[in-house]
């Protein structure tokens, strides 16, 4: 018996070793648990307009270098430098930016829409540069594809002339139009900063200081037509503050959270452990004893539904004796008499 005991009392005595291993070794239950409820970012597609140039190489391939200023200004080069300053400017506030293109490449008005539609952008920025046949015309204008789309249009063009005004370039408002968005179930604005084929607005759009108050003014629209954008932030800066070892849904995890134990150690897990090998430690161990007890309950739960079987069966011949006696002392009825049937013939009472 001795030599039988010898193995679960190993078991007891490298239980907390074990236990240990795993508190260090283990995950964190309420680190995961909380990574889980993580808000998460609000997501704003940025898509500057136009793109790509010609490929000799590959003549097939389309292109879009947008409007050319008076003074050689490409609109696809103004276009990515803002739409990447926007993109930027969001992100600081943990906004999740969804860039059209980063690159000189050419897109599709299609392919834009799917992009955005993919990512479940809810809210759509369209960076563009005007131009116009009459030299002399200049301003800002901001173009929506649907009435659904008219108060976030409105928004942005209210910040962005805000912030472009002191550059010189005046409003002209917002306007309904760009087809080419009709499709997006989230609000669309796109933003004309300004015509390249004005000289003075030209000039303003190869400057870096214009193209950024054209990006700060856009941001600004941006959250104030959906302040959600600053209260996600927030809210997003005071999880990380209280979770420092977790991954959140706006930032990759640091080196030291991915390696084992990096959370520190971890006292339910040691708990746990040490319960579950004791119990099992004590099960091998008092094994005659517990084959006993669970014998004795088996017995006893046979016993029972015995017991049960028999009350049952014993209240089934009672009812069934009731229905034999009753059957037995009610009187039978009378058969229900027919009508007597008529003999005479209904032309005796004719008279002759």
């Amino acid at each position: 018996m001795r030599h039988h005991r010898a193995r679960p009392l190993h078991i007891l005595a490298i239980a907390p070793v074990a236990a240990t291993f795993a508190g260090v070794l283990g995950p964190a239950p309420h680190a995961l648990a909380a990574a889980s409820r993580a808000p998460s970012p609000i997501v704003v597609t940025v898509d500057p307009g136009a793109g790509g140039g010609p490929t000799p190489a590959h003549p097939n391939i389309p292109f879009d270098p947008g409007a050319i200023g008076v003074n050689g200004l490409l609109e696809k080069d103004v276009d990515l430098d803002v739409g990447l300053r926007l993109a930027s400017l969001l992100r600081v506030d943990l906004v999740e930016v969804v860039l059209t293109r980063s690159t000189d490449v050419y897109v599709s008005a299609l392919r834009r829409e799917q992009v955005s539609i993919a990512h479940h952008a809810a809210l759509v920025v369209s960076v563009h540069a005007g131009a116009s046949s009459n030299p002399r015309t200049d301003s800002s204008l901001v173009i929506y594809p649907a009435t659904s789309s008219a108060l976030f249009a409105q928004t942005v063009s209210d910040a962005l002339t805000a912030q472009i005004t002191t550059d010189g370039v005046p409003d002209a408002g917002v306007v309904l139009g760009d087809s080419s968005w009709a499709r997006s179930p989230a609000p669309v604005a796109t933003v004309e900063m300004a015509y390249l084929s004005n000289r003075a607005d030209a000039s303003l759009m190869a400057t870096a200081h214009f193209r950024e108050d054209v990006a700060v003014g856009v941001r600004d629209g941006v959250e104030a037509y959906m302040p959600a954008i600053i209260a996600r932030r927030d809210a997003i800066r005071a999880w990380r503050s209280g979770h420092s070892g977790a991954v959140s849904p706006t930032s990759l995890a640091p080196a030291s959270a991915a390696l084992p134990g990096a959370s520190g150690f971890q006292f339910g897990t040691v708990i746990a452990w040490l319960v579950a090998i004791s119990l099992v430690g004590l099960l091998l161990l008092f094994r005659d004893g517990v084959a006993r007890v669970l014998v004795v309950l088996i017995a006893v739960a046979v016993r029972l539904l015995s017991g049960i079987v028999r009350v049952w069966r014993s209240a089934l011949r009672r009812r069934r004796r009731r229905r034999r006696a009753k059957s037995t002392t009610e009187p039978t009825s009378a058969p229900a008499q027919r009508p007597a049937r008529r003999t005479d013939s209904v032309y005796d009472d004719i008279p002759l």
